[in-house]
This record gives C-alpha cells, sequence and structure tokens, in this order.
C-alpha cells in the first residue's frame, strides 16, 4: 500500500485518504482530539465519537460538525477499523486493510492503561506506523495506580504544610486525569477553565469529578489547583502559598526541576515510554515499521538494531520538547 508521509499528514493515495492532516483536505481520520491532530474544516471527518464531540469544541465551525462521522466499514476498496489507544478519552488507532495487507496508524498512544480511557488494543499488523514522542531509553513512566497515588500523596503533604497544590497539567487528557484523581480522594480541587470546559465530556464517559469547583483568585487556600503551563508563571508571581507539581513524561528528565520551578516530579504520561514502544513494536508483528513524531531516527535506528524494517517517516523530524505533544 502506498503511503505518503507529509509535514502537514499521511495520505493514502490508492483509497484517497488522509491521516491526521492538519491542513484542509477531503477526507481525514482524525486519531484523537488534540490540537496538533485535529483541526482544520476537512470535507469529511472520520473518527470516534468521543473525538467527533472534542472536535466539535475545538473546531466550532458548522461545516466541522456537520461533516464528522463515524469510520465506515467499507471505504473505496479498503476495509477500515478502529481499535482504542490509551492516549486520551476518544483516542483510537485505525487498521486499513486494502488488497491483503494491514495496515495499522497508531496516532499518540501509549500500552499502560490510562487514569481515564480506554485501554489500547494492541493490533498484528503487516506495516505499522508508530509515534515515538518518547523513543529514548532514558524515558520510563510510572503506571497508572502508582500515578493515582503520587497524585493524592503530593496533594495531602502541600495541604498539611498550608500550601496550595498547583498541578501543571494540559486542557486536555491530563488536566483531566489528575482533577479526576484529585476529586475521588476527596480532596477540594479547583480546576482552570481550560481545562474544566472538557469535564463533562469526561463525566459522559463514566468518569466522576465529585466536588470541584472553578478557580477563581479567590478560592485557592485548602485547595489543589489544577491548571495549564502557561498559568504557572501567574501563580508563582501571586504571591500564593503554594507548591508546583509537575505531572509528565517531560518530569523524568534531570533538567524538569529547573523548567517548570516545580517542587514535585510525577513522571505520568499519555504518551507510552521506551519499553512500551518497544512492547507495542513486538506485539505488533510488523514487517516494516514507520516511525512518526519525536525521536524518529534514533528509534527507527534502534529497531533496525533489533532486525526490524524500521524508518523515520520524516528524515527532518527530531525530538521532542517539554512543551510539544501535550506529553
Amino acid at each position: 500500500m502506498q503511503v505518503d508521509f507529509r509535514p502537514h499528514g499521511i495520505h493514502l493515495p490508492e483509497i484517497d485518504l488522509w491521516l491526521d492532516c492538519t491542513e484542509v483536505c477531503g477526507t481525514n481520520w482524525i486519531s484523537h482530539g488534540h490540537s496538533d491532530h485535529a483541526r482544520g474544516l476537512h470535507g469529511r471527518v472520520f473518527s470516534t465519537d468521543e473525538t467527533a464531540e472534542i472536535y466539535r469544541m475545538r473546531v466550532p465551525d458548522a461545516a466541522a460538525a456537520l461533516n464528522t462521522e463515524p469510520l465506515p466499514s467499507e471505504w473505496n476498496g479498503a476495509r477500515l477499523t478502529w481499535h482504542a489507544a490509551s492516549h486520551i478519552l476518544g483516542a483510537a488507532q485505525i487498521l486499513v486493510e486494502y488488497q491483503g495487507e494491514r495496515l495499522v496508524y497508531t496516532g499518540d498512544i501509549k500500552l499502560r492503561a490510562p487514569i481515564c480511557g480506554h485501554e489500547t488494543e494492541v493490533v498484528e499488523c503487516d506495516r505499522l506506523i508508530v509515534e515515538s514522542t518518547f523513543g529514548l531509553p532514558i524515558y520510563r513512566f510510572l503506571g497508572r495506580e502508582e500515578a493515582r497515588e503520587r497524585i493524592i500523596q503530593c496533594a495531602r503533604e502541600a495541604l498539611a504544610d498550608k500550601l496550595s497544590p498547583v498541578y501543571i497539567g494540559y486542557p486536555l487528557g491530563r488536566g483531566q486525569e489528575i482533577a479526576h484523581v484529585l476529586c475521588e480522594a476527596g480532596i477540594p480541587t479547583a480546576v482552570h477553565g481550560s481545562i474544566a470546559r472538557f469535564i463533562p465530556l469526561y463525566e459522559r464517559g463514566g468518569y466522576a469529578f465529585p466536588g470541584w469547583v472553578p478557580y477563581s483568585q479567590g478560592n485557592i487556600a485548602g485547595r489543589a489547583l489544577v491548571v495549564t503551563p502557561e498559568f504557572r508563571n501567574f501563580l508563582e508571581a501571586s504571591g500564593k502559598a503554594i507548591r508546583l507539581i509537575y505531572v509528565s513524561g517531560w518530569a523524568g528528565l534531570d533538567n524538569a526541576r529547573a523548567r517548570t520551578g516545580a517542587e514535585e516530579l510525577i513522571p505520568y504520561s499519555d504518551h507510552a515510554d521506551f519499553d512500551e514502544l518497544l512492547t507495542l513494536v513486538e506485539r505488533s508483528k510488523a514487517r516494516r515499521v514507520d516511525v512518526v513524531h519525536g525521536y524518529t531516527e534514533v528509534f527507527a535506528q534502534i529497531l533496525r538494531d533489533r532486525g526490524l524494517d524500521a524508518r523515520p517517516a520524516l528524515a527532518a523530524t527530531s525530538g521532542g520538547t517539554m512543551e510539544s505533544n501535550e506529553g
């Protein structure tokens, strides 16, 4: 099957289908709702129901909403199915079966069970297109239960010290997971509006947020705060008694404390760490692996050293940064 890798997306010309295209195109599969994957007013959009709802919220133009559809089982001679990915709520891989070949595009993915969302279904295939945001051996992350315990422990310790624990999350995914853990543990929690706007979607998905309140400057004392990264500078300058806690895959880096100003680092991510990526590739049984996003050249070389036919999708792709890919 021909696959054309472009800076703005992946095109399967034989069946005229784009994968996570970020420029206007005819028909596009959107793997999940993060803005680096779900944007643009396309002719047609295929996705899971949760991703479609996020897409409508983030791209509110009527044309985008009206043209969002469930993934059809048949498309231009190919059989299409989606399979869950443990990235954020609604995230999914796509399996394309065409002329005897099975191709899987993972989108952003991890193998461990998420705090909120569906666990990844590993799909056997001939060709795998996999993201490698954290495709270096230095990245090792906590599992769901370990991360949950650390989030709760940090909050209780800060509150006992008369400090407001401030969790640096992301508007979609990590922010809701942190808020869910805190609320379920009975910790008074205030949530920044850019994170709170997606809470109803998570509640419809079965995740409870008992007792949370919207963040305002007057309701900091005695509460945990869940805010976005750009908001931390404001809180640090406010003079309030706070303790910054950074929950991210990037928290595992040696310079994470200096980069973020956080006193507590919790290396939990909605992406696969290095070992998870290796396991995912192995379990897919793919004969060819194309690596997209992040450390593409390095991770592809690691796979080649293990005897696989692997290559970076775009040679110019470089490693991630602490601010990229909502890690």
